[in-house]
């Protein structure tokens, strides 16, 4: 079975074009399936995360085979370790630039391992300016959107991360993925709640809701809460995409809209404005004499 690909972006069209392409795999019958390139020519590459997750389902038991790969994007995916995963021979190619953010599988009991991949891949482009503090609290939270996707997604087959810096567009886009139940239906399984799949985002996302019980005294969901202050201050932008749900938060407000198609599990993908030159600090770091 051959299926074409267009240009993956990290916007709507994107997530739709990956829901799409999911589901065409899922319905093929043969031992091998060929996902066009050809057509490609243009991927952020932040999205290797969700296409890594569409692809690696079928790829345990099936071959996939990728033809159509222009020499720009075959570099970019070699640079950023995709490749490899997919059966290419392809040697990683080295990141002169320190833009990407490599794309990698984690088991889901590999925090530990998450949290040195996003401390070591961080650095260097174009975070604005944090406190101490913050910055760790920042860590903090994209860590949880891991937690989240092992501790609600029953995922057998592992989370998705990857990441690309973009200095001429001054954003920085990192994206993760897993292959789980849902948002809805862990709301569902877990509470009872009987909601479709946008409002399940818009639920979970309120920053009053959460289905993890509180552990060493500190409440679930808090990590999102965080990235949504700062994301609003920051300029930059969150998506969620859970099955046919897509929500997209920025300017301190947010859509939905449903996909054509079912995304098998959740993508989280965060956006910071790289052009933004503010500091940022806690507010509990602040004495009563500083002027905000």
């Amino acid at each position: 079975m051959k299926i074409s690909l267009g240009n993956i972006n990290s916007k709507f069209d994107g997530f739709a074009g990956l829901s799409q392409l999911y589901n065409l795999i899922d319905s093929c019958k043969d031992r091998t399936c060929e996902v066009d390139m050809s057509c490609v020519s243009w991927m952020d590459a932040n999205m290797c995360a969700p296409l890594g997750a569409v692809l690696y389902r079928y790829a345990l038991d099936n071959n996939i085979i990728l033809p159509g790969l222009n020499r720009k994007l075959e570099l970019l995916l070699q640079r950023n370790g995709f490749l490899p995963n997919f059966g290419f021979d392809r040697e990683k190619k080295e990141d002169v630039s320190k833009t990407t953010i490599e794309y990698k599988r984690f088991d889901n009991n590999e925090l530990s391992s998450f949290k040195n991949y996003v401390a070591s891949h961080f650095v260097g482009k174009g975070i604005p300016d944090m406190s101490r503090q913050l910055h760790r609290r920042f860590r903090e939270s994209i860590s949880e959107i891991f937690e989240n996707a092992a501790f609600h997604s029953l995922t057998t087959d592992g989370i998705f991360a990857c990441g690309q810096y973009f200095p001429q567009d001054f954003r920085l886009d990192f994206s993760i993925a897993d292959l789980g139940i849902g948002i809805s239906r862990n709301i569902q399984e877990k509470l009872g709640l009987f909601v479709d799949d946008e409002n399940a985002i818009v639920w979970a996302t309120s920053g009053e809701n959460t289905t993890r019980q509180i552990e060493d005294g500190k409440p679930g969901g808090l990590g999102l809460k965080l990235l949504k202050e700062f994301i609003t201050l920051n300029g930059g932008t969150l998506q969620i995409v859970s099955y046919t749900g897509y929500w997209r938060f920025d300017h301190g407000n947010f859509i939905t809209k449903r996909l054509p198609s079912p995304f098998p599990g959740t993508v989280v993908n965060i956006e910071i404005n790289t052009a933004d030159t503010q500091s940022y600090c806690l507010t509990s770091e602040l004495n009563a004499d500083d002027i905000f």
